[in-house]
């Protein structure tokens, strides 16, 4: 499984323009599959402080009584984040360069590979 979600997520990292990495990381903070093409980041700090952010949504979610979320986008003046969730225990996401990245291509090619990691994921559960 581990090897598949490595391809996976290289898979999706490779196909964004302008793509810095992309991850799959749980709720606790630990990344379960990396895919670095250009940063200077603490990529597990930043895996980290993200399921930060996405547990408030998610607690924030339940509060409000709303549906499920779908997806976080994040833009910082140097970042453009797209996170989407698989399940309730992992997340998956992109950083891409805020300047000269597709953040549409992003949205797809993470959408199309949640069903996949999911399946890869939960099976294995």
């Amino acid at each position: 499984m581990a090897d598949e979600l490595l391809d996976e997520i290289k898979k999706i990292a490779e196909k964004i323009p302008g793509c810095r990495y992309s991850s799959i990381v749980g709720y606790d903070g630990i990344s379960v599959a990396q895919h670095i093409i250009d940063t200077n980041y603490d990529v597990n700090a930043y895996d980290a402080e993200i399921s930060s952010i996405m547990l408030a949504a998610q607690e924030m979610t339940e509060n409000l009584a709303l549906s499920e979320t779908r997806e976080l986008i994040w833009l910082t003046e140097d970042s453009f984040f797209i996170i989407q969730p698989i399940g309730d225990k992992y997340f998956i996401y992109a950083c891409l360069k805020a300047a000269g990245s597709n953040p549409g291509a992003a949205r797809i090619a993470i959408n199309k590979a949640r069903q996949k990691i999911h399946k890869l994921i939960y099976q294995a559960a």
